[in-house]
């Protein structure tokens, strides 16, 4: 089983990852599959949690977002995101 990064080189990660999120937004990633409202989707590897907040947006009320990764920062980060 694969271990978890250090805190710190999940930090940088993140850092990167808001940095790459800035010009190229997810939800232009998420239009291209296809979720629509009332669909439960599994972000596999949330890291920083990237994609949640446009998944909730494209599966609605009705929908449910599960996040899921090996590391203990990305759980909560997830789990405050969500």
């Amino acid at each position: 089983m694969d271990k978890p990064k250090p805190n710190f080189d999940f930090k940088l990660m993140s850092f990167g990852y808001k940095f790459r999120d800035f010009f190229l937004p997810r939800m232009n990633t998420l239009k291209e599959v296809g979720i629509k409202p009332g669909f439960r989707v599994l972000d596999y590897g949330c890291g920083p949690g990237s994609y949640i907040i446009p998944l909730a947006e494209l599966a609605g009320k009705s929908g449910k977002i599960y996040a899921l990764d090996i590391h203990p920062i990305a759980k909560l980060d997830c789990q405050i995101i969500a």
